[in-house]
């Protein structure tokens, strides 16, 4: 509902004189206005899953840790015992 919709509403088929503005305006209001629709109930937020996270694990020695830890699937004391002669 705008502005405008309640100008053309209050002042349409107006009587040619007014006794009392105040009276003749909430008189309008509540006889040409329509009334207020009900509030949609919102629906309740599906249940979200659990988010998983998944730990990684050294395929060497089994430590896990973070992805970034690991390359090549090792952890960096496996890789580094790995490259040692």
């Amino acid at each position: 509902m705008d502005a405008d919709y309640v100008v053309r509403v209050l002042t349409a088929g107006l009587p040619e004189r007014v006794g009392s503005p105040f009276g003749l305006v909430r008189r309008r209001l509540r006889d040409k206005l329509p009334p207020r629709l009900p509030a949609t109930p919102v629906p309740p937020a599906p249940a979200q899953a659990p988010v998983r996270r998944l730990m990684p694990e050294c395929t060497e020695c089994g430590v896990p840790g973070r992805p970034e830890a690991f390359r090549d699937g090792l952890c960096c004391p496996c890789r580094e015992s790995d490259h040692t002669p």
